[in-house]
């Protein structure tokens, strides 16, 4: 099938995604678009409540050319006099010189009418910059699959900004995406077809994997043994995993917009309901049908706020970089070696680059243009080596208090070949701290951190998952947590204390599928850092766990958990009692006998009549949000933070049959 047949023409202009608003800061602010041909844009930012002549900055854009029908542009726009206005609402508008006309938001169908990106009336989609003494309020999510089941989250934030459009002492300034915006290891079975097709209509080329058969003779759901032999993947649903930078660029513009979706695919969007699964249609079909209805949701909600986006592993592939052995296996592949390569050439283009773009030189562009061009051998080899060693993913969000996004993927390091991963080794600590010098962060206030992964999760399944990875080895349960490798958890809290000096942050975190709230303290030697551990996941994933698994781990994991810690394993007066306990057991023999750290609750330190003094000490206490019985929260899900001072408001808002608010507050200052 062609694709031209199988989707929608692109309105005038082509345009296939955005406007997308991303780096919003007084002194610029940053549109991202999508358009399937050539054009000339510019950003016009007005005065929400001013008229259309008062233009108070604008600015062109910097376009990439990526395929023959695909272009991506980010805009930049500059205030007219000093800078923009903080705490006050904001409108902007697009206008697309095609050569032959000049077009604005309504003439796309975008401004006025039913497809409007405005919230409240307003003809023009709109955000506004913190005021510097205003509470924070920000968005944030992860983990959305298209064919996941639930309705997705994306429709309690445009709920949510419908109804404080103009509010701004409610209306959340940011929105963070924590991980798993995409999923390329883990596809539709009927949509990767469609993708490989789109995406070859989108660059104007068939790409040839190394060592891989042309993808268009490949059977759906054929995929995996080449993943697993050729690239040298452990993902466990790669029957459909994604391959070329086409596939990967085409699923993101369906994750943004329903410009490219297929007109066949999943049947009329309204038709999503139980009639649908008995008249036969597949399940992730109706899941596809549901996630295609709240797209005009989702765009209007990331033309309205700005939006910073931090990868996790599902945005390349399940497993990345999981352990060394997993990382030296997949980069003498030349298959798996390039399919990293277009994952983050991708990232790059969809997501990275409106995050900080001056962190991205002309050598990451020019890179990726020569070898997507059809520049030969030299330019594809220039091409994998620059992307799988770019090593300035993490970045910082002009908020205040300041957000710094950590890089916990391509950072990491490895005190074995199959062991857990340190999540961020020493090279990658010292690119965080050059972000948080610069940015200015008071060390008075909380510090913001995005890790993908919980710092502290749930204790329960944390100490699990230890016992079960010595018995099913790392891949199969993706053991990669920050308590997964100690060494790494004792890393991250001595660079909080010690090197940043900080006292309190708020970590914001997905990946797990659940939502909840954490109030952790964490000693190392004589500091002592306060963090608030907030968790919304996923947007749409739920149905993974059920939700009476969830609730029933929400009951039995303890409230309070205490663990006290050591860099190097005290002496024991009673060693035979370690190991003891199976499934139960706190510390493992391979622990001990590795060289620390180790950690263990208090009383089973008495137990074994360990006398010496603790290096660490960790206090987590879960708090149960208002109304429900447990403390996790299993249906899609948003979270909507609000930093006021010391205190932190985390209200998960989740999709189910309605939306629910689950809200959870607690206190970072030192009385506390």
């Amino acid at each position: 099938m062609d694709p031209q047949t199988s989707f929608a023409a692109p309105p005038p202009g082509g345009l296939l995604a955005g406007p997308i608003v991303r780096r919003a800061e007084p002194e610029r602010v940053c549109v991202w678009i999508c358009t399937s041909g050539p054009v000339r844009p510019e950003l016009l930012v007005y005065r929400a409540c001013g008229g259309p002549d008062e233009v108070l900055g604008s600015g062109t854009a910097e376009s990439v050319r990526l395929g023959e029908r695909l272009y991506v542009h980010l805009l930049t726009g500059t205030p007219h006099a000093g800078r923009f206005p903080a705490g006050e609402l904001l409108a902007y508008d697009v206008e697309l010189d095609t050569g032959g006309k000049v077009l604005r938001l309504a003439d796309l169908g975008l401004s006025g009418g039913a497809g409007t990106l405005g919230y409240a009336g307003s003809r023009l989609p709109g955000f506004f910059l913190q005021a510097a003494d205003a509470p924070l309020h920000v968005l944030h999510g992860s983990c959305r699959k298209l064919h996941s089941n639930g309705e997705d989250a994306f429709w309690c934030a445009d709920e949510l900004l419908a109804g404080t459009a103009a509010d701004l002492t409610r209306r959340p300034s940011a929105l963070i995406l924590t991980g798993d915006q995409i999923y390329g290891d883990d596809v539709a079975p009927g949509l990767t077809g469609y993708l490989n097709r789109l995406g070859s209509y989108l660059t104007g080329r068939q790409e040839q994997v190394p060592g891989v058969p042309p993808l268009d003779t490949l059977a759906d759901g054929g995929r995996g043994r080449w993943i697993r032999d050729q690239a040298c993947f452990t993902s466990p649903h790669a029957a459909n995993h994604l391959m070329t930078f086409g596939e990967y660029a085409g699923l993101y513009l369906m994750a943004f917009s329903d410009t490219t979706w297929p007109a066949d695919l999943a049947g009329p969007t309204g038709d999503a309901g139980p009639t649908a699964v008995s008249a036969g249609r597949p399940g992730w079909a109706v899941a596809l049908a549901r996630a295609r209805a709240a797209l005009p949701a989702v765009r209007r909600v990331l033309a309205n706020v700005p939006t910073y986006m931090m990868f996790d592993d599902h945005d390349v592939t399940d497993d990345w970089n999981l352990t060394a052995r997993w990382r030296d296996r997949v980069h003498a592949s030349p298959a798996g070696r390039r399919i990293i390569a277009n994952a983050l050439a991708a990232y790059w283009a969809f997501q990275g680059w409106g995050n900080d773009p001056s962190r991205f030189g002309r050598e990451v562009s020019d890179t990726i243009l020569a070898h997507l061009a059809g520049g030969g051998q030299d330019a594809a080899a220039r091409y994998d080596d620059m992307l799988w060693g770019f090593d300035r993913w993490s970045f910082a969000c002009p908020t205040t208090p300041v957000t710094v996004c950590l890089d916990t993927r391509t950072q990491r390091a490895y005190d074995s070949p199959e062991g857990a991963a340190r999540l961020i080794g020493p090279a990658g600590f010292d690119r965080i701290a050059r972000l948080v010098e610069g940015s200015g962060h008071d060390r008075a206030r909380p510090l913001l951190l995005v890790s993908a992964t919980p710092v502290c999760g749930l204790e329960l399944a944390e100490r699990r998952q230890k016992f079960l990875a010595g018995k099913v080895g790392p891949y199969q349960i993706d053991f990669e947590g920050w308590h997964a490798s100690l060494h790494g958890l004792a890393d991250l809290m001595e660079f909080l204390t010690r090197r940043l000096r900080l006292t309190t942050a708020v970590v914001l975190s997905g990946d797990v599928h659940y939502g909840m709230t954490v109030d952790v303290r964490f000693s190392a030697g004589d500091t002592t850092i306060h963090l608030a551990q907030l968790v919304s996941s996923g947007l749409k994933h739920s149905g993974t766990i059920t939700k009476t698994i969830l609730n029933l781990l929400g009951r039995l994991n303890r409230r309070c958990h205490e663990r006290v810690g050591w860099a190097r394993p005290p002496g024991l007066s009673r060693a035979q009692d370690i190991g003891r306990r199976v499934m139960l057991r706190p510390v493992s023999t391979d622990e001990w006998t590795a060289g620390g750290p180790v950690f263990l609750p208090p009383a089973l330190a008495r137990r074994l009549g360990i006398s010496q003094r603790p290096d660490y000490r960790e206090i987590r206490t879960y708090i149960r949000p208002a109304g429900p019985t447990s403390i996790l929260t299993g249906e899609n899900n948003i979270g909507s933070v609000t930093l006021d001072g010391d205190k932190v408001t985390h209200v998960l808002l989740s999709r189910g049959q309605g939306s629910t608010a689950h809200r959870a507050e607690l206190d970072l200052s030192p009385a506390t």
